[in-house]
């Protein structure tokens, strides 16, 4: 089959992530895919890493004569690519390929994903694009439900796709978990607790280090190790420093940087922790943990409890409840393989 992907994403998110990794599978199962995207952006950037075809137009302006000059390059490639299916990822252009698919004599399957938390906007012309479409594909359950509450839609036509990971590449490591360990000082006795993902507010990084000092000094685990693997975004490294300190466990704490041996780390790892306070419409970090075989604690936002077990949810900003299940956690993973997600996909394409 022949997928048009349309990643008009600015920065390499976790709706790129899900849209890109998606693409590239597709062409491992033998898909012809071409990746259409916003100019000199990451998407693109990372689409072509897999040897993806791509293409690069400005979908997202609101300048006329540039709308206009994308339609007529939209139709040239549709011509030329004559796609079976047309993936959506955005909402800005959708609307374009929902009025060529009504206006098409040769007509392509439409599906628009959404792996964004926010809700769709309600009325009639966004419900009427969507009426268009053959199937909307959300990251999650509780997507799903806004778009039946806000636009009417059945539940019928609506499917959840999670995503998945390799599964083959995020295994765990006995020699990986020993090097890292001993490069970060720690133990095999030592109880190390992880986070992964950029250096964010949204991400609760606060929340982890105040729920392991109470750990650590509140609850005698004096055994109990913190590494945060990450890069500075909207918190510096000094500002994470600061909080460590600020909570008296800077020494028993380990600042990553970006790692290209993340499997590796995440051996290294007893339990991880996803403390996000908000978003987390696709959470790719416990996909690879449960991968590579460590359990997973996770606040009670976005998709994190469709994809946790529910003995080790706890609700966002509840320190004590963190700190709780930190102690006492099931150590039962999920599987979410790049195979699950080609699976679950083109039976979505296919319904």
């Amino acid at each position: 089959m022949r997928f048009l992907h349309v990643v008009n994403v600015r920065w390499y998110n976790a709706t790129a992530w899900y849209a890109v990794n998606l693409s590239k599978i597709l062409k491992d199962y033998g898909h012809d895919v071409i990746v259409l995207g916003l100019p000199g952006t990451p998407p693109l950037e990372k689409a072509r890493q897999y040897s993806l075809e791509t293409v690069e137009l400005d979908l997202n302006s609101n300048n006329p004569l540039k709308v206009f000059c994308n339609m007529r390059k939209v139709n040239k490639l549709l011509k030329r690519f004559n796609p079976d299916v047309v993936n959506c990822h955005r909402g800005e252009f959708f609307w374009y390929f929902a009025f060529k698919k009504v206006l098409s004599k040769k007509s392509f399957k439409l599906i628009r994903t959404r792996g964004d938390i926010r809700e769709p906007k309600k009325g009639f012309f966004n419900s009427f694009i969507h009426s268009v479409c053959d199937r909307i594909i959300t990251s999650a359950e509780i997507i799903k439900s806004k778009y039946i509450e806000n636009l009417g839609i059945s539940p019928s036509k609506i499917s959840v796709v999670y995503g998945g990971v390799d599964n083959k590449r995020f295994i765990f490591s006995k020699k990986g978990r020993a090097k890292v360990r001993e490069e970060m000082g720690f133990g095999g006795n030592d109880y190390v607790v992880g986070i992964v993902g950029r250096f964010d507010y949204v991400k609760g990084h606060e929340n982890l280090i105040r729920a392991v000092s109470k750990l650590y000094h509140g609850k005698g685990m004096k055994n109990i190790r913190l590494v945060l693997i990450g890069y500075e975004t909207n918190l510096s490294n000094e500002d994470i420093k600061n909080l460590l300190r600020e909570n008296g466990i800077e020494k028993i704490s380990e600042i990553t940087g970006f790692r290209n041996d993340i499997a590796d780390c995440l051996s290294a790892l007893d339990v991880g922790v996803v403390a996000s306070t908000g978003s987390e419409a696709v959470c790719r970090v416990a996909f690879e943990l449960m991968s590579v075989g460590v359990p997973v604690v996770a606040s009670d936002v976005g998709v994190l409890p469709e994809i946790i077990p529910e003995e080790n949810i706890y609700s966002k900003n509840d320190i004590d409840g963190l700190a709780n299940k930190i102690m006492h956690h099931s150590d039962n993973t999920l599987l979410f393989s790049e195979e699950n997600f080609y699976e679950d996909y083109m039976k979505a394409v296919r319904d």
